[in-house]
């Protein structure tokens, strides 16, 4: 009997096999592909995600891979958003085509232990007390594998959601926009933006010559998602937007994407649960949609991986959908936002666009939404306690140490374990099996200021702060400690 079974060789499905591993549980992922697609697809690597790779060792694996963007958008807005101002590790986007990221995550993956078997598809499953048969398609053959648990990270038409009978309430295609990833003769310096009566326009590079373009226009956004792009209606509307069409040549990928926005009435049915886009569906705003799954499965992993080796404190799976519905419920809310402006044709919406991003250029505006679009603001449940540290449950960012061998707290994270992080200069008593310790100074230039009183801080494996002090005295920081120790480990 497996462990786990994941369906779904994507990102979601492949780095939560990795994360599995990083425990020591059997997973197989099985995949309807018989090859990899070599479809760019999602090509924004936002850093929350890169930050994330960073606790497990594995970011610069990507980064030499794809093209840092220093600046991101929300919707058609002619602000830019600062990444610098994020306070992440990784303080840019990587434009990385998502071929390139699949390769990479099976590679890792593998080396772990997991097993990817390719040409199979979960058809049925049935729950029992304590594991789930599933059927599988493979060829023209059908088998029946029983695993304890099963994760469906099988995209917005998920056959394990359908199974589990998990409702995926939501809207269906109401608008759609064109993308094409091509060579271009006279290709822009940086990343490049365009409004107008006609609709909105960008352009980004993403890598071996090829640019990513991007374009929501009034004349067709009515257009069906079947109704197939052109390579001539892709010159046609990049000029109707741009004024120039840019040398477009060479086309790796053509399509059209819509707005059909559907989110799972929950995330888990007994010993079924779902993640990525196989628990929720959104207009691809801002290059969150891949971003949202990985958190998704960072914020699993660990939690079902404690479950099934009967070290996981009581609740604990359950917080999986508690806090990650919200926190794509939020994404949701501003790709619908994000849409309005980049569909803006009315003189009132148009206005609406100008406002925002005037609003955008102030400073700490700006910075609030790179946060977030970054994929640093994901919400979580709010802290019951009175007077609880505003760290906690924040996204780890921002914090650098005075060491030379771990200059951040991201290296001390490769063992995926619970981390407790002491700041202050005396080492705070721990008693928790589990629990890896560390001791260090904070680099207070580097810092941000919410850092600076900071004693001691519980990193959970997901790098989610489970809680802060800053109480100078060791033996009151051990025992107000105690509660989030046991909402991470037993």
């Amino acid at each position: 009997m497996l462990d786990v079974l994941i369906a779904g060789a994507g990102p979601v499905g492949l780095w939560l096999a990795a994360e599995f591993r990083l425990h020591g549980v059997d997973v197989t992922v099985v995949e309807r592909r018989t090859e990899p697609d070599g479809r760019s697809r999602a090509v924004g690597m936002q850093a929350g995600t890169l930050d994330t790779f960073a606790t497990r060792g594995l970011a610069e694996r990507f980064i030499e891979r794809g093209t840092p963007v220093p600046t991101g958008h929300f919707g058609a807005a002619t602000t830019r958003l600062e990444f610098s101002a994020v306070g992440a590790v990784h303080p840019f986007m990587l434009a990385l085509g998502q071929s390139v990221t699949e390769q990479l995550l099976e590679e890792h993956a593998v080396a772990a232990g997991a097993r990817v078997l390719r040409g199979e598809e979960v058809v049925s499953l049935t729950q029992g007390p304590d594991c789930v048969e599933v059927a599988i398609r493979a060829g023209g053959t059908h088998r029946t594998v029983r695993a304890r648990w099963v994760v469906g990270c099988d995209g917005t038409r998920s056959a394990v959601r359908q199974a589990a009978g998990i409702d995926f309430p939501g809207q269906d295609t109401t608008l759609t926009g064109w993308l094409a990833d091509v060579e271009l003769d006279d290709p822009p310096a940086g990343p490049l933006s365009a409004v107008g009566p006609a609709g909105s326009f960008l352009a980004a590079p993403i890598g071996d010559g090829v640019h990513r373009l991007a374009g929501v226009s009034t004349a067709t956004m009515h257009h069906g998602t079947d109704k197939p792009l052109t390579l001539t209606e892709v010159r046609e509307q990049t000029r109707a937007l741009l004024g120039r069409d840019l040398g477009i040549h060479n086309p790796r990928w053509l399509s059209r994407y819509g707005n059909a926005t559907r989110q799972a009435t929950s995330y888990r049915s007994g010993r079924v649960l779902v993640a990525g886009d196989a628990a929720h569906m959104f207009f691809p705003a801002g290059g969150q949609g891949m971003n949202v799954g990985i958190q998704d499965a960072t914020n699993l992993g660990w939690k079902l991986a404690a479950t099934l080796q009967d070290r996981a404190p009581a609740g604990l799976l359950d917080s999986y959908d508690a806090e990650r519905r919200p926190a794509a419920r939020a994404v949701i809310d501003n790709t619908r936002a994000q849409l309005a402006l980049f569909a803006a044709a009315s003189p009132e919406q148009i206005a609406l666009r100008e406002v925002l991003s005037a609003a955008l250029a102030e400073p700490e505006t700006n910075r609030r939404w790179a946060h977030r679009i970054a994929g640093f603001a994901d919400p979580l449940p709010a802290d019951p306690e009175a007077g609880a540290h505003p760290l906690n449950g924040t996204r780890l960012a921002g914090l650098a140490l005075a060491t030379t061998d771990a200059p951040t707290a991201h290296p001390l994270m490769h063992h995926g374990r619970p981390l407790l992080q002491d700041l202050g200069g005396t080492r705070t008593p721990c008693a928790a099996g589990g629990v890896e310790q560390r001791s260090a100074t904070v680099n207070t230039p580097a810092a941000e200021p919410i850092w600076r009183d900071v004693t001691t801080v519980l990193i959970r494996p997901d790098a989610r702060i489970a809680w802060a002090s800053t109480d100078a005295d060791p033996q009151r920081r051990a025992a107000d400690c105690v509660p989030a120790l046991r909402t991470v480990c037993r």
